[in-house]
């Protein structure tokens, strides 16, 4: 058999996990998840799973990565108002927003995976650093970080209650200038 014929055959295999994982994700805690069932759900027998993987976490693992590839493709350019809205406005408005939406819910809340949010939070405060780069280069690197690590809470904090619909009546442009006012202006800004 020709080697693309296998690779096709592996991708195609690994794209059912990787769907199946997805799947299971957004409907039960992750520590509840088996190889049984993501098996179970890509219609994959087990020994089929263990030559593409040693457990459940790597799976996981892979999963989220693409994950922080697909957002970091979104900010190959420093943060601004227009990315932002563009980033939560796909959220609320792709095909497959109500998937992707409960996927980073349940990532980012209570049962999620702690290693995602701390890459999200890396992927987060290296877009950020290239624009306070621009903007603010006489600011000393421990200010920054200072800042960054008291913005950057909130800020996915205020996705996630966003993502457990809080916040229906707001739009990804109002949260996304609401947040920069807050950023810019502080406390201040609310009055």
């Amino acid at each position: 058999m020709p080697d693309n014929q296998i690779s096709r055959r592996v991708q195609l295999t690994r794209h059912a996990l990787r769907e199946a994982m997805i799947s299971l994700i957004t409907e039960r805690p992750l520590a509840s998840i088996t190889v049984t069932d993501v098996c179970a759900r890509a219609d994959i027998n087990r020994t089929t799973f263990y030559l593409h993987y040693h457990c459940v976490d790597d799976l996981l693992q892979e999963v989220e990565a693409q994950i922080i590839d697909h957002i970091g493709a979104q900010f190959d350019q420093p943060p601004s108002i227009e990315t932002l809205s563009t980033a939560i406005y796909f959220l609320k408005n792709a095909p497959d927003a109500p998937q992707v939406r409960r996927l980073l819910y349940a990532l980012i809340g209570e049962q999620g995976d702690p290693r995602f949010v701390r890459r999200l939070h890396q992927l987060t405060y290296e877009t950020f650093q290239r624009a306070w780069q621009a903007r603010l280069p006489e600011v000393d690197e421990a200010r920054k970080m200072l800042v960054f690590s008291f913005i950057v809470p909130g800020v996915i904090s205020v996705l996630y209650t966003w993502l457990q619909g809080d916040l229906p009546d707001m739009q990804a442009e109002d949260i996304v200038a609401q947040l920069s006012e807050l950023i810019e202006r502080g406390i201040s800004s609310l009055s």
